[in-house]
């Protein structure tokens, strides 16, 4: 391509402004419009109808947004195969060419971006690479979001980790992205902040070097202690908080920025919406609404009270409170669920966050499974609909099985409601499913999940901490581990650690079951506890190891027996040979079961 070409008929390339894996970026002038500026980024080349498909679509909504901190898109046009992204021409350096500035300068710079992204959010998009080359600031001192992904996912080659494909530039990528995670809201806040942190103190918050030493110190938290941030750094530490769900949130930080630095805050919405996270795994079809990452809640104006005030005046800001106290069996309607069958409730099968009631029928039974989890993911497509504050998702079931999604108004925990039957039953399960939502529901417009009605024995797993029973020297023998920085999953109930250096993950977690029987299984003794292996039951590269901790006569009185138990699972990749899998989780499982208290 050449200075002089036409693309479209209608856009005049006049400049090459740079070049790379991403693609070529132009200045050129649109003829139609009195040679007016515009910048052209070619998208992709080779005829790939999906991904020309994708571009198309994500180039419409960024299209659709207009906000002063945000580059335009204008258009996107075709040319002899190839797809070109028609943006607003900024007069102007990038960021990362201004060298340092001062605390003041940068916290305007991120307040200016943090409106613009919180508009990018509003719209359901991410813009997953948030760096100081891709932000634009103008002759007049004005910052502006560049370089969205919609180019970037065609031609840049991801960088590679031990836990696969991580999206983002090392050095300001979130730190569960680093992890495995997937790219959420959240993520570009960090990035955000990274940014930030680069503007006043020339470097990322991880320091220099090569992709792997950044990906590395992101993944152990080992930040470099800002020397010039100033009045900037009680902020640039809530941007990036290695914790997602503790990260400040983007229209705070935006208000924030905006104090240290003078700058108006920007409106935001007003009512709740539904939200379509666009990124390179999107879905393609425009008929299923995609679930947001954060579901807005109501605000005062239309709910006539504040968020977290009483049920008659607002929304409950936080409907699970104290995650380890929050009952899962409170919000099962057995009542209502009687419709069906015969209804028996168990909370002995399935862990902590979960209970179930089990609907007895002539041919069989149908088991409702409720419970809870958090997630900083994008959650799975389905039909979404808004029940006042808290999103529904509806998944397709079939007749094993049929799962809906209460999302709650932080956009981060899951009330999950699965009902399932054995082949012989012939249950409508989807009707079940919403008949469990519409009592969970109900009972979550009354505000807050009610509390456990008993406290577990003092021995119990459910005062324990799933990461505390994995110490340095147990988890030496995982290759490659990020021991400083595991996932905790809802209730510290579940930790999961990720190697750098393989795709290897190991899971900590708690649940329920039968007592196993040396009938059923052939049981071993670690440090003095009953434990199976089971190497085939997530699949050929994973084995699972669970350890009996304690057993006990079943609460719901039933006259059944429950052992309480710790689940060490191994994930490998496709060379990973399963005797090595469980070789490394039944050592793992003897440091669990040293590290348990008596029973």
């Amino acid at each position: 391509m050449r200075a002089g070409h036409v693309v479209g008929g209608r856009y005049r390339l006049e400049e090459r402004l740079g070049s790379g894996s991403q693609g070529e970026v132009w200045r050129a002038a649109d003829e139609r419009l009195h040679d007016r500026p515009v910048a052209l980024k070619r998208a992709l080349s080779g005829g790939d109808r999906a991904a020309a498909a994708k571009v198309r679509k994500e180039s419409e909504a960024l299209a659709s947004l207009n906000h002063p901190h945000v580059v335009t898109v204008h258009d996107l046009v075709e040319d002899k195969g190839d797809h070109w992204i028609v943006m607003e021409f900024v007069a102007g350096s990038s960021l990362a060419d201004l060298g340092t500035v001062g605390a003041d300068a940068a916290a305007r710079y991120g307040a200016q971006l943090a409106g613009g992204l919180e508009a990018v959010h509003a719209e359901g998009i991410l813009h997953r690479d948030i760096k100081p080359a891709n932000v634009l600031v103008t002759e007049q001192g004005q910052a502006k979001l560049a370089d969205f992904g919609i180019a970037r996912q065609v031609h840049a080659e991801p960088t590679l980790t031990g836990t696969g494909a991580v999206t983002g530039t090392p050095g300001y990528v979130a730190p569960e992205v680093v992890r495995g995670g997937r790219y959420t809201a959240a993520a570009d806040v960090f990035s955000l902040g990274a940014t930030l942190f680069h503007a006043v103190e020339g470097t990322t918050p991880f320091g220099e070097g090569n992709a792997h030493a950044l990906l590395w110190r992101t993944a152990q938290g080992d930040r470099v202690a800002p020397k010039q941030a100033g009045s900037l750094e009680p902020v640039l530490d809530r941007l990036l908080e290695a914790d997602p769900k503790r990260r400040i949130g983007i229209g705070e930080a935006q208000a924030a920025l905006a104090r240290l630095s003078g700058e108006p805050v920007s409106g935001r919405a007003r009512k709740p919406m539904r939200r379509r996270w666009i990124g390179a795994a999107a879905a393609a079809s425009a008929l299923v609404v995609l679930a947001a990452v954060l579901w807005p809640a109501l605000r005062p104006a239309e709910s006539g009270g504040e968020p977290g005030g009483d049920p008659g005046g607002g929304v409950a800001a936080d409907y699970l409170g104290d995650e380890r106290t929050a009952d899962p069996c409170a919000l099962l309607d057995l009542d209502r669920l009687g419709e069906f069958g015969e209804t028996r409730l168990d909370s002995d099968y399935g862990g902590w966050p979960h209970c179930n009631v089990f609907i007895d029928t002539e041919v069989g039974y149908t088991n409702v499974e409720l419970y809870f989890y958090s997630s900083e993911q994008e959650p799975d497509p389905g039909e979404t609909t808004m029940e006042g504050p808290i999103g529904v998702i509806r998944y397709e079931g079939d007749h094993a099985g049929c799962k809906r999604n209460l999302v709650l108004p932080d956009g981060r925990d899951i009330v999950s409601i699965e009902a399932t039957q054995d082949e012989s039953g012939d249950a409508d399960l989807c009707a079940i499913a919403d008949t469990a939502v519409e009592g969970a529901l109900a009972v979550l417009a009354e505000g807050e999940v009610p509390r456990r009605a008993q406290s577990p024995d003092p021995a119990s797993t459910y005062y324990l901490d799933a990461c505390d029973l994995l110490d340095n020297e147990a988890l030496e023998r995982f290759p490659g581990v990020n021991a400083h920085a595991p996932y905790r999953a809802f209730g510290d109930w579940r930790c999961d650690w990720y190697s750098t250096t393989s795709a290897d993950e190991v899971h900590v977690s708690f649940d329920f079951n039968e007592p196993p029987t040396a009938e059923e299984y052939d049981l071993i003794d670690l440090a003095g506890r009953t434990a199976v292996v089971r190497g085939d039951d997530w699949g050929e590269h994973s084995c699972l190891v669970t350890v009996v901790h304690r057993q006990y006569p079943s609460v719901d009185g039933d006259g059944s027996t429950v052992a309480e138990n710790v689940r060490v699972q191994v994930f490998g990749d496709e060379t990973a040979a399963q005797d090595d899998l469980c070789d490394l989780a039944t050592d793992l499982a003897r440091s669990v079961a040293e590290a348990l208290p008596d029973a």
